[in-house]
């Protein structure tokens, strides 16, 4: 489920046969899902990224170079291996991912990285390929997109997909008969970098390293509603802390941070408020930037308000190399090493370790988690037990 348990955001065959709905709210399938005998589970970000990371580490162990795309997808790089190789070692990948991890995986091997998209499809749905797709011939990823709906194409999304269905354009075939001047016209650049891709020209780069991003945000929906500031001020307190360590791991400083505040009565009558200030020469102290968010939120609050929901953003990021120091603001004192030794910390000893001392409450705004799986990976008290 989504946080607090809101919404059902990942759904399995054995739920899909059942009748359970993606992206509908958990509530209103309660029912049918406790009927059904499905599994129901609460979001644990910590434990996925801990798996994510270990499928990575195996990916990039076997293959040449590695491009993360996000915590469950990847692309690797296989110039040079030869053809006669390429479903061998996608094989490899799929089985030693599941002998590892236990995790099953799709393998799509393509000449481009929107004909591997494509080729996702196929592992997922043709039983007899075993999870491994190769299309590296123009008659492969033909017949498949005549047999795949341009909903499925990466890229596509629902205003497009409409806009593409009214033109007559149904599957991805018929998207690859697009015209480039009609594509542009239709959905730009991308669109018609998409068709030129279909058609297995290689356009999207691998990008050994990824750029850093230009906007860094932590928000999140309360487990309850808040009324107190301080609640408010620590919910705001550690969305701050968390946006500085993702900063900090990038390298980059930031010239402006943002805080908005989400208050109603619920989701449908929420009203949002929202102010930013700079941070003269850019920083990644945690310090400073919770000051400023602190600021902020307490201009933001308004007494006899429920507050649903707060975030803290950062904006104006560039490299830590390209920035000026203000000459008229001096540097926090001990930040140099003072916010490296936090995160090596907390990296060693688990999340929060060291703190911010307005971080110490009791965290009322934590996300409603009544059905989380233990963290095996990340926290001792979580393993299981054996008795013997």
């Amino acid at each position: 489920m989504s946080n607090n348990d809101g919404v059902c955001i990942a759904v399995n065959e054995f739920a899909k046969d059942v009748g359970v709905k993606k992206f509908e709210p958990y509530f209103k399938q309660r029912e049918l899902i406790e009927r059904t005998g499905v599994t129901v589970f609460s979001s644990n970000f910590t434990l996925y990224g801990a798996v994510s990371d270990r499928i990575m580490q195996t990916v990039a162990r076997l293959t040449p170079a590695i491009e993360i795309y996000s915590i469950d997808e990847c692309f690797t790089d296989l110039t040079g291996i030869s053809q006669d190789a390429l479903k061998p070692l996608g094989h490899q990948l799929r089985d030693t991912v599941w002998k590892e991890q236990r995790i099953p995986m799709g393998v799509s091997i393509s000449p481009t990285k929107t004909l591997c998209k494509l080729g996702q499809y196929a592992a997922k749905k043709i039983p007899k390929i075993n999870g491994v797709a190769v299309l590296t011939q123009a008659h492969q990823w033909e017949w498949l997109a005549k047999r795949v709906a341009v909903a499925e194409v990466w890229g596509v999304g629902r205003r497009l997909n409409a806009s593409l269905t009214a033109m007559g354009v149904e599957s991805a075939y018929d998207l690859t008969q697009l015209g480039k001047g009609v594509a542009r016209k239709l959905g730009g650049l991308p669109l018609e970098r998409t068709v030129r891709e279909l058609n297995g020209e290689h356009c999207i780069p691998f990008e050994f390293n990824p750029p850093s991003k230009q906007q860094i945000i932590c928000s999140r929906s309360f487990g309850t509603k808040l009324y107190q500031l301080n609640d408010v001020l620590e919910s705001v307190t550690t969305f701050s802390v968390r946006v500085a360590e993702k900063l900090r791991n990038q390298e980059s400083l930031a010239g402006r941070v943002s805080v908005w505040l989400v208050s109603g009565q619920d989701q449908r009558s929420r009203l949002s408020a929202e102010a930013s200030v700079n941070l003269p020469g850019g920083s990644d102290d945690s310090r400073l930037i919770a000051k400023e968010a602190i600021a902020i939120a307490n201009q933001l609050f308004k007494p006899g308000c429920r507050y649903l929901k707060a975030g803290v953003g950062l904006v104006d990021i560039r490299p830590r190399e390209f920035w000026q120091r203000d000459m008229l603001s001096s540097p926090v004192s001990g930040t140099k090493n003072l916010m490296p030794v936090m995160d090596q910390i907390n990296s060693k000893y688990g999340r929060h370790s060291v703190k911010l001392a307005r971080q110490a409450g009791a965290a009322s705004f934590s996300m409603k988690q009544e059905l989380l799986s233990p963290s095996y990976l990340t926290r001792w008290a979580d393993l299981p037990r054996i008795i013997c």
